[in-house]
């Protein structure tokens, strides 16, 4: 009996200590949820080469305030989108840039326009250059930021250009929640601000 209860005794140690490095090794995802404005077809028809261009000088997404409640953080996103006042579903997993990719083909596609990933002769070409993309906990409130810029250009050439910026304020609760939130509503926010019909009509396309 003796020797049934030092057996237990070892395995519990061990299933303790497992679950220990299993909770010290967990690398938490941040959450961005995204939501489509009502679908259009003003650019059907017609066809974008999208491209992401990380120029932002700080590479870091959390900022020190939410650099010390958010450790261990990965660096990757969970990413939801959800139609126009619809609930959203989970996509999958990202880094900063392929999120935006994701995105903006979503965005480029409720407009009804045809998204390539290949440059092509002729063909004009979105490019979004990140510039800033960034979390923090100021006192009590997530403060979560976004800039970038929006070129339309066509065979190298620039043709007309939209630049965006804001910041998403959430006071912060218990848990992580109202940092997600914060997140998913500069993202919505900024890049359902991109007026991308005008866009074309600047280039005349």
């Amino acid at each position: 009996m003796k020797e049934i209860n030092q057996i237990f005794s070892k395995g519990l140690v061990i299933l303790l200590v497992s679950g220990f490095m299993i909770s010290c090794a967990s690398i938490p995802e941040l959450m961005v949820n995204y939501q489509l404005p009502p679908q259009s077809v003003q650019l059907k028809g017609k066809k974008v080469f999208l491209q992401i261009e990380d120029a932002r000088k700080n590479k870091e997404i959390l900022i020190q305030g939410a650099r010390k409640k958010l450790e261990g953080f990965s660096g990757n996103f969970s990413l939801n989108v959800a139609d126009y006042k619809e609930k959203g579903f989970k996509i999958g997993i990202f880094q900063v840039t392929d999120m935006m990719k994701e995105v903006f083909k979503r965005r480029l596609e409720n407009l009804g326009l045809r998204v390539i990933f290949k440059e092509s002769r002729g063909e004009p070409q979105l490019l979004i250059v990140l510039k800033e993309f960034s979390l923090d906990l100021m006192g009590q409130k997530w403060v979560a930021k976004m800039s970038y810029e929006a070129r339309l250009l066509r065979s190298g050439g620039f043709m007309a250009r939209q630049d965006l910026n804001g910041q998403a304020e959430r006071y912060e609760l218990v848990g992580r929640e109202e940092a997600d939130v914060a997140l998913g509503e500069i993202f919505t926010d900024l890049i359902n601000r991109l007026d991308v019909v005008r866009l074309f009509q600047q280039a005349g396309l």
